[in-house]
């Protein structure tokens, strides 16, 4: 009974650590999931933006649609800015900064705008540099770019296919063009992208669990085997089975067994044999032992 609860301890002890370090694993494993998706996150909108960038500058650039001419800039406060050409057409087209942004800001989106009117953004050109910067950055994933209106929230032009008009993106991008417009990725991706990003620390989180476990085995099961087998080393009278040659003597039941045959020890010849054992290799003297069990 007593060794069947030290058993029972034993294994609930292993299941206790177990759990524990499972618990442990998954709250590292959940951790390392939202250093890395957020991560990926930042890596698909640095594509985007350096995307953006070359398709901006595949078009004509900015000083080749505002010359010939020279081109003066007059601000009217933060409301207005004039941009004025003295071509052989002299012409001045004019903003608004009704949003109050920055001088820089605005007359970069000023230009922007202007470019706009003449060579309008290709959406589908922008989708081809978009998927080389991806894989480049060996991300897999699709998407569906859209250029906005952004006083309606309509979509102007769009590059959805069939199998993206009514699915709902896993996350989005949003990169305003102008006071009026802006572009906005949406991301089709599943959480098995992000695992296969981090399939190296699971890995290595599993070698770790696998040596944890068998480690807990080793402590919880081995130790006690070992300090028997120490005790069985230097066995005692006081135990129930004691070798003599070819003879096991019972001390408990008072028998005495050799091969097949068993000899029954009454308690003096059995109090005898015990303190012979006790003294092997040493001579016990007649007299002593009369003495002890016999008295005077």
């Amino acid at each position: 009974m007593r060794m069947f609860s030290k058993k029972f301890t034993r294994t609930i002890g292993l299941l206790i650590s177990i759990i524990a370090l499972l618990t442990l694993e998954l709250f590292w494993l959940n951790d390392v999931y939202r250093k890395e998706y957020k991560q990926f996150l930042t890596d698909v909108n640095e594509a985007f933006k350096l995307a953006s960038q070359k398709e901006q500058t595949y078009r004509i650039p900015v000083n080749e649609i505002i010359n010939p001419g020279d081109l003066t800039i007059q601000s009217c406060g933060k409301e207005e800015i004039r941009i004025i050409r003295q071509c052989p057409k002299p012409d001045t087209i004019i903003f608004n900064n009704f949003s109050e942004q920055s001088l820089e800001t605005f007359i970069h989106h000023a230009f922007y705008e202007l470019r706009e009117s003449i060579t309008p953004l290709n959406i589908y050109c922008l989708a081809d540099l978009f998927a080389g910067v991806l894989q480049e950055k060996n991300i897999l994933l699709s998407f569906t770019i859209e250029y906005l209106n952004n006083a309606t929230g309509k979509v102007i032009e769009t590059t959805a296919e069939n199998s993206h008009s009514n699915a709902v993106p896993a996350y989005s991008i949003i990169e305003n063009i102008s006071a009026n417009t802006s572009l906005r990725a949406n991301l089709f991706f599943s959480k098995s992208i992000i695992f296969e990003r981090m399939s190296g620390d699971i890995a290595i989180s599993a070698c770790l669990l696998v040596i944890a476990l068998i480690g807990l085995c080793i402590l919880m099961y081995s130790s006690p085997q070992t300090k028997q087998k120490t005790k069985d080393e230097t066995p005692t009278i006081s135990e129930k089975i004691l070798e003599l040659g070819k003879y096991h003597f019972y001390f408990e039941k008072n028998e005495l067994s050799v091969f097949d045959k068993t000899i029954h020890l009454n308690k003096k010849e059995n109090a005898i044999l015990q303190t012979l054992c006790e003294k092997q290799g040493k001579v016990v003297e007649r007299n002593f032992l009369l003495k002890e069990y016999w008295g005077n």
